[in-house]
């Protein structure tokens, strides 16, 4: 069995009266996923809670494919869930982003909606695995805007894809091989704002999982942390 490491951890920011926020972490099950709550401090605390509280409760399948059909059903249940409860509490917004790792034997998913990153730290580089769903990176994508112009862009956080926004609903996955040492970081744009990737990439290698944790949550408080900050780091040991 391969060896595999994770800590995460999740906090308020200096800004926000609430942690909107919540990630799972199931070791046991080789899944971890991080949402970041939108709508208002009650609302997107609640969309987030229902969406970790449903992925708690539904574990998947053991096999790759299988649990990644699993996990775009999941987010799809979630979806409708969020919506319905926005629904009854009188139609304001209400939703979340989704970031989550799957790993199966040599072989690893990443599945996404929204914001949230995943990243992975190989051979010295680190490599952003997902593509923002929102509107700069949209303009990025039209050429319209540089990745430098994006930079502390006004609408950098207007979404085009979140879990409770819409009926509709694409996830996008991707699915790689792993490698001994790899490190996965998945985060809410509370950690990826603030930091670089020069920073991310200097503190995600510190000796073990919740050291790495600890200093990018520490490096967010020190840029003034103005949103909430979550992260989970997983090293893939020696096999």
């Amino acid at each position: 069995m391969i060896p595999v490491r994770a800590a995460g951890r999740s906090e308020t920011g200096l800004v926000r009266a609430q942690n909107e926020d919540s990630m799972l972490l199931d070791d046991e099950g080789s899944f971890w996923i991080v949402f970041d709550g939108m709508g208002g401090h009650q609302n997107g605390a609640a969309a987030s809670r229902m969406a970790a509280l449903a992925f708690a409760g539904e574990p998947l399948p053991a096999d790759l494919d299988p649990a990644i059909e699993r996990f775009a059903e999941q987010i799809q249940l979630v979806n409708s869930q969020i919506q319905a409860e926005a629904a009854a509490q009188g139609g304001g917004t209400m939703g979340t982003t989704a970031v989550g790792l799957i790993l199966r034997g040599r072989e690893f998913a990443v599945g996404w909606v929204g914001d949230s990153r995943a990243y992975i730290m190989r051979r010295g580089g680190l490599f952003q695995l997902t593509v923002d769903h929102t509107h700069v990176q949209d303009l990025i994508d039209e050429g319209i805007l540089t990745p430098a112009d994006a930079i502390g862009h006004p609408m950098s956080h207007v979404l085009t894809r979140a879990l409770g926004v819409s009926p509709e609903l694409q996830v996008d996955i991707i699915k790689d091989e792993i490698e001994p040492g790899d490190r996965f970081l998945l985060c809410s744009d509370g950690l990826s704002g603030p930091l670089s990737d020069p920073e991310i990439r200097a503190l995600i290698e510190a000796d073990c999982p919740q050291s790495a944790v600890d200093a990018l949550i520490e490096r967010a408080y020190a840029h003034g942390a103005p949103d909430n900050v979550t992260a989970i780091v997983i090293e893939i040991g020696a096999f």
